[in-house]
């Protein structure tokens, strides 16, 4: 069901690329996953400000593959932060949403309207 979302969605918003849904990781297969991903975006209420993030979405080339790791309802405790950067490499980079802290369910849409604004051409 959720695939036929992401195949109408996709349809309706003219994408190329069909977003593959699956079904949801631990936390330890989500990091191993993210080792295979160019990018990955933790969205983290103690980063630093909006400037960092800004320069993050700069640096993000077109065709790269991104993941984006968002926290529970509390946020991430500072272990999982911790473990966030060994197991996904150089490619991981913690940022900002701005001032507020967003409910999980905005915080991913959040995201990806901020990777539109800066890599849509």
């Amino acid at each position: 069901r959720w695939q036929a979302i992401s195949e109408s969605a996709a349809k309706q918003s003219k994408r190329t690329l069909i977003p593959e849904v699956q079904m949801p990781l631990t936390w330890k297969e989500a990091l191993k996953k993210a080792q295979e991903l160019d990018v990955v975006l933790v969205p983290y209420e103690n980063e630093r400000g909006m400037e960092a993030t800004r320069e993050v979405m700069r640096s993000i080339k077109p065709g790269q593959s991104i993941g984006i790791f968002v926290g529970p309802e509390g946020g991430f405790a500072p272990e999982e932060i911790e473990q966030v950067a060994p197991a996904v490499g150089t490619g991981n980079h913690r940022i900002s949403l701005g001032r507020r802290i967003l409910r999980t369910e905005t915080a991913g849409l959040a995201t990806l309207a901020m990777l539109i604004f800066c890599l849509d051409e």
